[in-house]
């Protein structure tokens, strides 16, 4: 076993798992570390390690418990360990959306369309499963995607992209204006549903069995109606073809009881799509920026090209 493990993380999978060999699973931006525990004779198990002891249940545990009751494949916890400060969780393995994507021979759409299929009805069942599971619970007044939060999230962009990436300082005051003014825009288009909040390829595990699973789920709350449609079809990491995305944003407002007003909604979709890329563009710059991760920057081409194409509308 690594002894780059904390030494209260060892001590616990040399109980728990005696001869198991353990390797670090990326985290993409997470602050949280993941280990792969790969038992001899057994299914393997991800140890999902918050760096520190914690008290109490952490949102990792308290959203599963939600998405769970919602029927919406997440992770199952198998075991809280807060001495330890870290979680014991289901292996869904290391194929994301992405990954599968690029696996795919050229001209392979009937398996991306499927896919993809797959992810938007999954999108509206958080919305409305996922909704009804939330309402139930004690997180139903829980913190929302509401204006102050699309707000903060167009300064973190002024800051670290504008500001910090690109060195504009000092950023114009006309443009936080603007910003802003499509930060309250974008809260308000729609009702309030639940969301994952960063529903993309990369959080998207595609399983043994070909069927989808959720992770990084640990931010979700409410938010505008379709906004995990647009991190999907907005994807930062995967091109996807006008006609499929026009008829995944149907397949989305079909799949909703109450199917929203077509022209509405695509309203309220460029909005949201719009706020979403912005906001993805200060996490880019932050992770490069301040955080040194520059392999971030790759996701800024295609965001750019797409915030282009659609911020005329």
């Amino acid at each position: 076993m690594s002894d780059a493990l904390r030494p209260e993380i060892r001590r616990l999978l040399a109980g728990l798992f005696p001869g198991a060999k353990v390797e670090a699973v990326a985290g993409d931006a997470s602050t949280r570390r993941f280990l792969r525990v790969a038992r001899p004779g057994g299914p393997s198990r991800i140890v999902m390690d918050y760096g520190a002891p914690f008290e109490g249940e952490t949102d990792d545990v308290l959203l599963g418990r939600i998405f769970e009751q919602a029927r919406l494949p997440v992770a199952r916890v198998e075991r809280v360990c807060p001495a330890e400060g870290c979680l014991i969780l289901e292996d869904l393995g290391s194929r994301t959306l992405e990954s599968a994507l690029l696996e795919l021979a050229p001209g392979a759409t009937a398996e991306r369309d499927r896919l993809y299929d797959e992810a938007v009805t999954l999108a509206a069942a958080i919305a409305t499963r996922g909704t009804a599971a939330l309402e139930r619970s004690d997180r139903a007044m829980s913190p929302t995607l509401d204006s102050a939060r699309f707000r903060f999230e167009m300064d973190f962009f002024v800051e670290h992209y504008a500001g910090g990436l690109l060195g504009h300082r000092p950023v114009p005051a006309a443009l936080v204006s603007v910003l802003h003014a499509l930060a309250d825009q974008a809260a308000g288009c729609s009702r309030p549903v639940l969301c994952h909040r960063d529903y993309h390829s990369r959080n998207l595990m595609v399983r043994d069995d070909g069927t989808l699973a959720m992770v990084d789920i640990q931010d979700s709350r409410r938010g505008p109606l379709g906004y995990d449609l647009a991190s999907l079809i907005y994807d930062a990491y995967v091109e996807l073809d006008e006609p499929l995305v026009s008829r995944l944003i149907e397949r989305y407002r079909a799949a909703l009881p109450d199917a929203p007003d077509p022209v509405a909604f695509d309203a309220s979709l460029t909005l949201l799509a719009a706020q979403r890329m912005i906001k993805a563009l200060g996490t880019f710059g932050y992770q490069a920026s301040v955080l040194g991760r520059r392999r971030y920057l790759d996701g800024v081409p295609r965001t750019l090209a797409r915030l282009s194409h659609l911020l005329p509308r």
